[in-house]
This record gives C-alpha cells, structure tokens and sequence, in this order.
C-alpha cells in the first residue's frame, strides 16, 4: 500500500510526469523505428517480402496483441503525462521565469503548445491510419486483396498499400503527419534524454544532433513510400 501510495504521489510530481513522458515516449520512438524498417520491405524487389512480413506477424496474433495492448498503454500515458504538463506550463506565473526572462519563458510555452499540436494530429492520423490499414474499414475492398507466397495465400499488403496511397488526399494526410512527426521527435528525442539524466553540456551537441538526424531519417523513410506511390515506382 505504501509503495502504491508513494507512486501516485510521484506521478503528481511535474518530476514523474516528465519521466512518464519520457519512458513511454523511448518506447514509442523504438515502435516507430521498428515499424519503419517493416514498411521499408515495400522497396524489396518482389511484393513478397512485405507481404511474407505481414503474414507473419498475423500468424503471431498472441503476441501482436500484446505488443498493440503495451502500445495502447505507453500512448494513453504518453498523452497524459504531456498534456497535464502543458496546462502546468500555462498556469504558470511569469515570476517563475523572472531569473530566465521573459524571451526563456516564451520559448517554453511556444515548445509546449507545439507538441501538444503536433502531437494531437498524429494522434488523429494515427487512429485514422488504423482504420484505414489495420482494421480496413474506410476501403472494404482492401480485405478482398489476397495473393500467394511460398504455397499459402495471403493478405495482399503490398496491393492494398499502393491503391491506398494511390489516393492524393490520403498520401497528403499521411506526409503532413510525418513532417509533424520530425518536429515532434526533433524536440522530444532531445528533451526525454534531458529527463532521464543524460544530457549535459559535453554530450548536448551529439544529442542534439543524433534527435535531428532520427527525426529526418524516420520522416524520409515512411514519406518515401506514399511518394514513390505518387510517382508511379508501382502499379495497382
């Protein structure tokens, strides 16, 4: 009871929201990595291999389950934690940043306001993406698409991707979700190592550096195939 006790009393800390921020948002940053290089397999030279990847992880439904149930959770928390922290930005007095000024403290709030923005329409383009992809329901024909890989037929994923993003609007949607997402991670990669006591003076630079190159590697490697959709590489 009294570790219980003493964990509530730590969330409530603007300390542990920051730390809840940053662990979910770690764990977020290595799903995206990860379901990047999954996507990535649609450059493979056949259709098959992200389509054999698809398979897979259906055939792992056990296990898919309670990776998306993990997701759910360091999202819900993710989502919690930031925005309990914006509406504590902007309660704040201006006497609090009177030893930083008043330059500081506008950075401050401008900062979270914008990750609250950015981060409340990937939100949107999240669910939107799931409903599209996932559970299939804005195009019933997506589930019709079959095709066979080594003997079995299979959900044809790489069919279904290219007339999904064949559609302008949709690709459109997609590409201001990632730009917003290289400026979410931009400012997050760098601040959840500040959070988790890893960053100082000597390693600010690289770590500055490495949240810029993670952001814009991720953005041109999920932009890229909504692109290459628009650009005709393949064909419905």
């Amino acid at each position: 009871m009294a570790g219980n006790s003493e964990s509530s009393c730590f969330l409530r800390t603007s300390v542990g929201r920051k730390w809840v921020v940053a662990l979910s948002g770690l764990f977020l940053i290595g799903f995206v990595v990860v379901h990047m290089a999954g996507n990535l397999q649609m450059f493979s030279p056949t259709a098959d291999a992200i389509n054999r990847y698809a398979h897979l992880l259906k055939a792992s439904a056990p296990l898919l389950w309670a990776f998306r149930l993990a997701l759910l959770t360091a999202t819900a928390a993710h989502i919690w934690a930031a925005l309990s922290l914006a509406r504590e930005n902007r309660a704040a007095k201006p006497l609090n940043y009177a030893v930083a000024g008043r330059k500081s403290r506008l950075h401050v709030t401008l900062a979270s306001v914008t990750m609250v923005i950015s981060g409340t329409v990937i939100l949107a383009f999240v669910v939107f993406h799931l409903l599209h992809f996932t559970a299939q329901v804005v195009d019933r024909s997506y589930a019709t698409m079959e095709t066979m890989v080594d003997g079995k037929t299979v959900h044809d994923v790489h069919r279904m991707v290219v007339s999904g993003f064949s559609r302008p609007l949709i690709s459109g949607f997609y590409l201001l979700a990632m730009g917003l997402l290289f400026f979410h991670l931009r400012h997050g990669a760098a601040s959840l190592c500040q959070t988790l006591g890893i960053r100082d003076r000597k390693l600010a630079k690289a770590i500055d550096a490495g949240s810029w190159i993670l952001a814009v590697v991720l953005f041109l490697g999920f932009s890229s195939i909504p692109l290459a959709v628009l650009l005709g590489v393949w064909k419905t």
